[in-house]
């Protein structure tokens, strides 16, 4: 029912979004804009490929 944390994914999630938050306190636009995009993109990839896993384990 439940699926296990990946433990790596949490780290580089929480760290995005720490240097995301510093980026737009020290008012640099662009660089919160590339971590944004990319964070968004990791995430994006990560549930993609855990959905993939999650099918081929189911066919076995």
């Amino acid at each position: 029912m439940f699926e296990k944390i990946n433990i790596a994914d949490c780290i580089v999630i929480i760290g995005l979004i720490a240097a995301l938050i510093m980026a737009i306190f020290y008012s640099l636009n662009e660089l919160a804009m590339s971590i944004a995009s990319g964070l968004l993109g990791y995430i994006g990839g990560s549930v993609k490929s855990a959905a993939v896993n999650k099918k081929e384990s189911d066919k076995l």
